[in-house]
């Protein structure tokens, strides 16, 4: 019974590969011309990770080994393409009603 975790330490052991993916690809894209009319508060931000999480497939990994093994797998182009689409389907989404024009 002693080896058994926590759900605190479950939780600081899980992570969601996709999510690293969902955060360098908005980046990118947020930092292109195109985008420099596109609301980039905390909230926005969030908003875009949270649209494109929600609709891409979890990738959890609990030790370096899983991760290289999910960084192969994403070499995939397939992956790479959902991920650049989900992204700015999020991006467009959240930009037609950004935190920033909400009234409080």
């Amino acid at each position: 019974m002693d080896n058994i975790l926590k759900s605190e330490e479950i939780k600081l052991k899980l992570h969601n590969y996709t999510e690293d993916l969902v955060i360098d690809k908005l980046k990118e894209l947020l930092e292109q011309e195109e985008n420099n009319d596109v609301c980039k508060c905390n909230k926005c931000v969030l908003d875009m990770c949270t649209f494109a999480l929600n609709r891409l497939s979890p990738q959890y990994v609990v030790s370096h080994k899983g991760e290289v093994f999910t960084k192969i797998n994403d070499f995939n182009q397939q992956s790479k393409v959902d991920v650049m689409a989900t992204v700015a389907k999020a991006i467009e989404v959240v930009s037609k009603n950004p935190h920033d024009k909400e009234i409080d």
